[in-house]
């Protein structure tokens, strides 16, 4: 019954986010807002199917696991675990898309006390991706002031408690789809969410909400293949940041693939393109829109690497601040002093910067490779029109070879007509004194009309006006149809 009890605590509480955290300021966050919004995009991002694991550190030795697959089973879960464990991590598996999830999702974040930005995160997720979360959100670090949220500012002088620290963030990285068609990389987010607690009080506490675009993604794998001695061991909860080098560590190799795939396609036109004869169209035959397509499609591809990898890196700068901040020192007696394990903390920094380092190599591998394609696609684009005006020039000396034709031909054609005009009169009058019309009487050297003359004159008078009546007609409808098309194209131009 208590169970039952608590469990519709949690029920009436989570719609109550993000009022209901601790640190919630109404001007800041406008919270109805970010239920709407979630409300709005609730097809797209959650899943029917999503499924919550949790990993827990109990106690320096225990670790325990868990899988829930339903809301009720997350009811108990929630209510259930009022003290959090030193060590939590959170995974959020969806991997079909749907509605169903977003109350189990807002119960975790009212739980855990979860920062509203956090929001921003999951709405980038679902099955398209919009053009608003084209690219990924940087980072930023957060702690929290004593005086205005009843904390401690983080800093490191004596004296001074440090409390919570927070940070999320979209992870976006490009990854093989191992698909048998189309493009092999596709471009995907994980998401993140770290709060520390407790830091100087010695009863730190470390919670991670991941948020998985696939069922065993490769970050999800490798932290569920974690070494028992890396959790038991107190290493997690000593240095609470080392799974962002984990999530890190998952993807950043595949931007070096990414690029590399993407070089080869380039040098691969560009070879064919430098190597053909230009002023030869029969080999040239690179030098069409085909090609200018495909050089654009590369352009189009790489147009978001540099932002995300800018912001990548800005998230890197904030973990690295984090870390550098609330990982070195902690309180005991009252003063800072070392936890005991700095060479650890100092990786950890070390394997951020390398990461950065590695990133901005790549962001700069990314806007050397733009340059080229750009300057590919310029030289591809005079090529079509050198051609374009080659071919033109052709056409335009064909044109004036066969207007010569034509007008040699007209000229033959004046002169027979003049020629023809010459005889038709004497080619008239023979045909006439030739009929029966007229006969020769050879005794006194006269010709003599017959007296049926007026039936050529009935039938050939008439069937003149016929003629030329209908040649009248016929060039008055031919103008006549002229004017209505060119009336109709003017009225299709305006």
């Amino acid at each position: 019954m208590s169970t039952t009890s608590e469990a519709n605590n949690v029920e009436a509480e989570w719609l109550k986010y993000p009022t209901n955290l601790e640190h919630y300021d109404p001007i800041a966050t406008d919270g109805a807002a970010c239920i709407g919004h979630i409300d709005h995009l609730s097809d797209v991002i959650f899943s029917k199917r999503t499924k919550l694991e949790v990993l827990e550190l109990l106690d320096s030795s225990l670790v325990s696991r868990k899988e829930i697959e339903s809301e009720d089973a997350l009811d108990v879960f929630l209510s259930a675990n009022l003290a959090p464990p030193s060590f939590r991590i959170m995974h959020v598996i969806t991997p079909y898309y749907g509605r169903g999830a977003d109350s189990s999702l807002f119960k975790i974040l009212s739980r855990y006390q979860v920062s509203p930005e956090f929001l921003d995160v999951v709405c980038a997720f679902g099955d398209k991706q919009s053009s608003s979360d084209e690219v990924s959100e940087s980072g930023l670090y957060n702690s929290f002031d004593g005086i205005s949220y009843g904390m401690h500012i983080l800093c490191a002088y004596k004296g001074v408690l440090l409390t919570d620290a927070d940070i999320s963030y979209q992870l976006r990285y490009v990854e093989r789809n191992k698909r048998s068609h189309g493009d092999p990389w596709s471009l995907r987010q994980t998401g993140v969410y770290h709060k520390v607690s407790g830091m100087g009080t010695g009863n730190k506490k470390s919670l991670w909400v991941l948020l998985h675009p696939m069922p065993k993604s490769k970050a999800y794998r490798r932290l569920q293949e974690v070494n028992s001695d890396e959790l038991t061991g107190g290493v997690m909860k000593a240095d609470s940041l080392r799974p962002h080098l984990l999530v890190y560590s998952s993807y950043i190799d595949n931007w070096r693939l990414y690029l590399h795939d993407m070089t080869r396609q380039f040098l691969e036109l560009e070879d064919n393109l430098m190597t053909s004869e230009l002023r030869d169209r029969n080999e040239y035959t690179m030098l069409n829109f085909e090609t200018l397509q495909k050089l654009r499609h590369l352009a189009g591809k790489l147009i978001p690497i540099p932002t995300i990898l800018q912001a990548s890196i800005k998230t890197l700068k904030s973990i690295t601040d984090m870390n550098n901040t609330i990982e070195k020192e902690r309180v005991e007696d009252g003063e800072f002093v070392s936890i005991g394990v700095p060479s650890r903390v100092s990786r950890t920094s070390y394997h951020l910067k390398v990461f950065e380092n590695r990133l901005e190599s790549y962001l700069a591998s990314c806007h050397v490779l733009q340059a080229r394609i750009e300057n590919m696609t310029k030289f591809l684009a005079d090529g079509l029109s050198l051609q374009n005006q080659e071919i033109s020039a052709e056409s335009n000396g064909h044109l004036v070879t066969l207007t010569k034709d034509t007008v040699d031909d007209s000229a033959t054609v004046r002169a027979i007509t003049f020629v023809t005009l010459i005889y038709l009169p004497a080619t008239f009058i023979s045909g006439l004194l030739g009929s029966n019309l007229f006969s020769f009487q050879a005794e006194t050297t006269n010709f003599v009309v017959s007296r049926q003359f007026w039936i050529y004159v009935v039938l050939t008078v008439p069937l003149t006006f016929l003629t030329v009546g209908y040649w009248k007609y016929r060039t008055h409808q031919q103008a006549k149809k002229r004017a209505e098309d060119v009336a109709l194209q003017q009225m299709h131009m305006v």
